[in-house]
């Protein structure tokens, strides 16, 4: 009966300390975006940026919209170009989305003729 009390108590014990290791693990979501015009041969990127604080939900963005609006915006009004569309790519993991940005720039560049400019540190996302 003691041993199992003992058995019992390491279980609870260990259980209880990988729930709370899972409790502070810090919700971490990586994005990058791109702004596009379909009249203009180059197009913008963003690099991939870490938004601490995000939890994916069912796998998508909460108030992803915004992010996109986000980069529309600093297109429009800080680098004067009007007319852009923007996308935003995301995911829990950094070099999945690092392959996503490559490829995505590969079928821009090769496929479609564009050239690929960054905007570097001039544009960070905040988090709505």
């Amino acid at each position: 009966m003691k041993k199992i009390f003992i058995l019992f108590f390491l279980f609870i014990s260990l259980f209880s300390s990988a729930m709370q290791a899972k409790d502070n693990k810090k919700d971490v979501v990586y994005v990058f975006g791109a702004s596009i015009a379909f009249s203009d041969s180059v197009v913008y990127f963003t690099e991939v940026q870490e938004i601490e604080g995000v939890k994916l939900v069912k796998g998508f963005l909460p108030h992803r919209q915004m992010y996109a609006y986000e980069l529309k915006d600093y297109m429009n009004f800080k680098e004067d170009m009007p007319g852009r569309t923007s996308v935003i790519f995301f995911s829990n993991k950094r070099s999945k989305l690092e392959k996503k940005a490559n490829s995505v720039k590969k079928h821009l560049t090769e496929r479609e003729g564009k050239t690929v400019r960054y905007l570097g540190d001039k544009f960070i996302f905040a988090k709505p």
